[in-house]
């Protein structure tokens, strides 16, 4: 009797480790290499990054799936970080790896895939020692994102996503690289590798979150109030940019909320689909961490314009 007893603890055991085993494994995100190894845009950025301290040359995405009734759409995350690094260790705003504001998509239904583009000096970036903002000839945090997206959108089906359904968020600099991945998708940044560059890389939505780098001031223009009212000229705008919400915090000190204006005025122009929603309060990197002040509400807002017609 002492041995049935055992045996039925031990098989009621393996089965909750099971269980536990398999809850982890779904909560654990999937990553996925955006380009194959022996690509010449790979090996070219391997080599350009060689000598840079900590370069990330290997850019991938995680793929964090909804737990929840699925609304079959998806959001590719952009983190900050200035083009030098990605903001996604232990104390980031979005949660190490962008766990947190995946977690705030997928409890809403939504795929959440968070980009790991190359860095460092992938995009428009502020040189200390030349004291001067520096534009790379190469744009491989472009070039990742446009990847990304394609590769997404290729493999739809097997993420179980709508192809129209699929949008990009982007902070502080990778703010700056969700309003770029949505306004150059008319060419790509690189020659095609594959069949998945044939595929669209023009996103179904955007939600830039105090974006960076957005006016001539990052081209070194003078005088600086004129620049600042200059949209910068990496931005081509036309009629065909997705619907576009920009989220901004007034008393921003590291990325103006000026960016976003400017911006906004110009997608305005053009006919875009484009609402800016500025909070008082809220500072700069708030992510999706609260911390009391009106900025905090944003992640709200967004799933309300989320659900006026992007998603279901």
């Amino acid at each position: 009797m002492h041995t049935v007893r055992l045996l039925a603890l031990t098989v009621t055991c393996l089965l909750a480790l099971s269980c536990a085993g398999a809850s982890i494994a779904a909560d654990y995100p999937q990553e996925v290499p955006l380009w194959p190894e022996d690509s010449q845009v790979l090996q070219d950025g391997i080599r350009e990054l060689a000598n840079e301290k900590w370069a990330l040359t290997r850019p991938t995405f995680l793929l964090y799936s909804p737990q929840v009734r699925s609304t079959r759409s998806a959001v590719l995350v952009f983190p900050g970080g200035g083009y030098k690094a990605l903001a996604i260790g232990p104390n980031s705003t979005i949660g190490p790896n962008g766990s947190d504001v995946c977690r705030w998509l997928t409890d809403s239904g939504i795929t959440c895939i968070l980009v790991k583009y190359r860095v460092p000096n992938t995009g428009c970036n502020w040189n200390k020692e030349a004291r001067r903002h520096d534009t790379p000839e190469v744009p491989m945090a472009l070039q990742d994102a446009q990847r990304a997206i394609s590769l997404v959108r290729f493999k739809a089906a097997e993420y179980s996503i709508d192809p129209d359904r699929i949008g990009v968020m982007g902070f502080s600099a990778g703010g700056n690289l969700a309003v770029l991945s949505s306004t150059a998708f008319h060419s790509r940044s690189y020659e095609p590798v594959d069949e998945v560059d044939q595929v669209s890389s023009r996103p179904d939505f955007a939600i830039p979150v105090y974006p960076g780098h957005m006016t001539m001031e990052h081209k070194n223009k003078t005088p600086r109030a004129i620049a600042a009212q200059e949209l910068n000229t990496d931005i081509v705008i036309s009629k065909d940019v997705p619907p576009t919400l920009l989220i901004h915090a007034k008393d921003d000190p590291v990325d103006p909320v000026h960016y976003s204006v400017v911006y906004e005025r110009e997608l305005r122009k053009a006919g875009v689909d484009v609402e800016l929603i500025v909070y008082e309060t809220g500072g700069h990197a708030f992510g999706v961490r609260k911390q009391g002040k009106d900025a905090d509400r944003w992640t709200e807002d967004a799933l309300r314009w989320l659900r006026e017609g992007r998603i279901p």
